[in-house]
């Protein structure tokens, strides 16, 4: 579960972890929604906002600075292929460090979402090793909200917050 990465300046093990989940609906709404990360809070109860900080359109190079309950970081877009594919991780300096990846592919009747995930909480190495089901399960339930949100209209997230699209 746990991987050692090859930068130096990377001391600790980073999770890896990866969740997939179908939504019925067609992949250009999918994408175009989840691409768009400033609707992650409509589906994820700890992230507050998120805010696009660079002035171009959406893709590669993009940046963003996103307010969880807890801490606040930017990230960058460092993939970007329409209706495919979408990958971010955090600049320098931002705590916790992730990367994410968004694989998009179209099913009978909807869309395959894979969701992987590469990240450092900053903890020590063991009790960051031993959260990693947590974590996992964590996003495993938010990816269930936003499967509702996008097949439905509306969902409510885990901290009560009602949210319609």
């Amino acid at each position: 579960m746990a991987s050692f990465p090859n930068n130096e300046e990377e001391c600790i093990p980073m999770i890896d972890f990866e969740n997939t989940i179908v939504i019925q609906r067609p992949v250009e709404e999918v994408f175009a929604f989840v691409a768009d990360f400033e609707n992650v809070p409509k589906w994820n109860y700890y992230v507050m906002s998120v805010r696009q900080r660079s002035e171009e359109a959406i893709g590669e190079g993009t940046i963003y600075h996103q307010i969880r309950k807890g801490d606040e970081q930017d990230f960058q877009v460092t993939e970007y292929q329409p209706n495919q594919a979408i990958a971010v991780k955090t600049t320098p300096g931002s705590q916790p460090r992730f990367e994410r990846r968004f694989v998009f592919k179209p099913v009978e009747g909807g869309t395959r979402i894979i969701d992987t995930w590469r990240l450092d909480l900053g903890r020590n190495p063991l009790i960051q090793w031993l959260g990693a089901p947590k974590v996992k399960s964590a996003v495993a339930a938010n990816l269930e909200k936003l499967k509702e949100l996008l097949e439905t209209g509306r969902t409510q997230l885990q901290d009560g917050r009602e949210i319609a699209v």
